[in-house]
């Protein structure tokens, strides 16, 4: 009921519907407090979660990637692995705990608030972890709602084409919804060259996730010494993706997967919302915030380099 609220009221005030589930959430925080509540909310942050992930991979088909060329994707690559590194330097620096380096930096660097959550499925679960969880989607969405606004009004700015428009975007702003609303609000070229970068920032999710895994399962944690299991989710959300780039998936089918992965999602975002009370959250101070800020400035920074170095691409 609360994401079926907040999408309406989201797409009433055109605002992001994601956002709006966590903040409804978070206003509705009593309700983790009540026994006869709590399994279902704890089922849905976490079970729910993690199906609409493997969902993720209806929507991501391995050729769009080719068409794009060496250059194009050596700068995703990049890009991408060098805003995960700044986040947990800055992190450190910030005094902030490696949890939200990682959270923050891999919202960033590849598809925001779904990176978020997909990496909070595969931590070790610790006390603070759905909270670093919840800043990191709160401060990525709100970052990548400005870009969203003020981006296409910068591309005018620095003149770019449309084609150079879309490598911008799609390697600039955070989460698919946003891109979609920049990338077409400029043209078709723009908003069809944007998501294919988008999308190869979504398919790096999967070797970052199986990076942090690794990493995490050669160590023992304070709060949680427990090895790290293989999350099965993976599995899945690499066998939709390999079914759907061999069209193996009916149109409707992936129609129906990809609505339903984003329904998921803003479910599991609500759960997250609901577990988080808001004092612990206002407790977090001004550091996430300086560190979502120097993080999507040095990947804005990156982008305008090679475009700048490129100006015929």
């Amino acid at each position: 009921m609360i994401s079926l609220v907040a999408t309406s009221v989201a797409q009433y005030y055109n605002v992001p519907a994601m956002l709006l589930c966590l903040l409804f959430g978070i206003a509705l925080n009593f309700i983790s407090r009540r026994n006869i509540t709590k399994e279902g909310v704890n089922f849905t942050a976490k079970t729910i979660l993690r199906a609409g992930v493997v969902l993720i991979g209806a929507r991501i088909m391995f050729s769009d990637f080719m068409a794009l060329g060496g250059e194009i994707l050596a700068l995703v690559i990049l890009s991408t692995a060098s805003v995960v590194i700044v986040g947990l330097v800055l992190a450190k620096r910030l005094g902030l705990q490696t949890e939200q380096g990682i959270l923050i930096g891999g919202a960033t660097a590849i598809c925001g608030a779904s990176a978020a959550l997909a990496i909070s499925a595969m931590l070790p679960q610790t006390k603070t972890l759905e909270q670093n969880t919840l800043i990191a989607v709160i401060g990525v969405t709100l970052m990548g709602t400005l870009a969203m606004i003020m981006y296409p009004a910068l591309i005018v700015l620095l003149g770019f084409n449309d084609y150079q428009a879309g490598i911008f975007i799609g390697g600039t702003i955070h989460d698919v919804s946003q891109v979609v609303g920049a990338g077409y609000s400029i043209s078709e070229e723009t908003g069809d060259t944007a998501i294919l970068i988008k999308l190869m920032r979504v398919f790096l999710l999967v070797p970052l996730l199986l990076l942090f895994i690794f990493g995490f399962g050669k160590q023992k944690h304070e709060e949680n010494p427990k090895r790290v299991a293989f999350p099965v989710f993976l599995l899945g959300f690499l066998c939709l993706m390999t079914l759907n780039s061999f069209h193996l998936i009916p149109a409707d089918i992936t129609a129906i997967l990809k609505n339903t992965s984003q329904w998921f999602l803003l479910m599991a975002i609500s759960a997250v919302g609901i577990k988080t009370s808001p004092k612990a959250l206002l407790s977090l101070g001004y550091k996430p915030i300086i560190l979502i800020g120097c993080e999507a400035g040095f990947i804005l920074t990156l982008y305008l380099v090679f475009l700048f170095i490129h100006p015929n691409i």
